[in-house]
């Protein structure tokens, strides 16, 4: 009977560390105590606890935008994909994120980042903008700026021949960008096949 007692208490304990480490849970926590706080008058205690419901949810939403980080293309390995929730700069810079890093030959390497909330999830836009500004150079060796069409979304695409770099942006959404970042790559395409590959029409609908 005691080895009984033990063995459910255990799987007792487990479950809640499970429960206490879910962000979701977390965030509705912090937000019934919240509400607790505010009925007995501490608003500065229940805005902390707000705040941290925020960041707990920004967490989840992360969590979620980890899976449109594609596999590598031909001649390129996935070395690390992350996501994260933002804290209370969400305002400013965005509520969260994920990012994917690729390496290829020759050290080339692009990265991947997925931006909603704040000004990063702007970032296609802002690009956008820009480039109306900044015009299109003709010299193939320097660098120029461009829109274009990826799976049926405008971004602006930026490539310096000499230096072998270039970013691809895109506004996925009202809230939501994609940025590409290549080094050391042979040209403009190489940032163009990333975005073709990743389910931008997916990643639109979901955040």
């Amino acid at each position: 009977m005691k080895n009984v007692i033990i063995g459910v208490l255990f799987v007792v304990f487990l479950s809640f560390s499970a429960w206490a480490e879910d962000p979701a849970q977390e965030a509705i926590s912090s937000l019934q105590t919240a509400q607790g706080l505010i009925k007995s008058g501490d608003t500065a205690k229940a805005i902390e606890e707000i705040n941290y419901a925020l960041s707990k949810l920004n967490e989840v939403t992360a969590s979620g935008m980890i899976k449109f980080i594609p596999a590598a293309p031909k001649g390129f390995k996935l070395e690390r994909k992350s996501s994260q929730g933002m804290g209370q700069g969400a305002m400013a810079v965005g509520n969260a994120g994920a990012e994917g890093e690729y390496s290829g030959a020759n050290e080339a390497s692009v990265k991947i980042t997925i931006a909603t909330g704040g000004m990063t999830g702007k970032m296609g836009s802002l690009a956008s903008f820009g480039a109306m500004f900044a015009g299109i150079s003709q010299n193939s060796g320097g660098s120029g700026s461009k829109s274009v069409r990826i799976k049926g979304f405008t971004g602006t695409l930026t490539f310096d021949g000499e230096n072998k770099s270039g970013n691809l942006t895109l506004q996925v959404g009202e809230k939501t960008s994609v940025n590409i970042e290549g080094s050391n790559i042979d040209n403009e395409n190489v940032l163009k096949s990333f975005g073709e590959l990743m389910d931008l029409n997916g990643l639109s609908k979901a955040f």
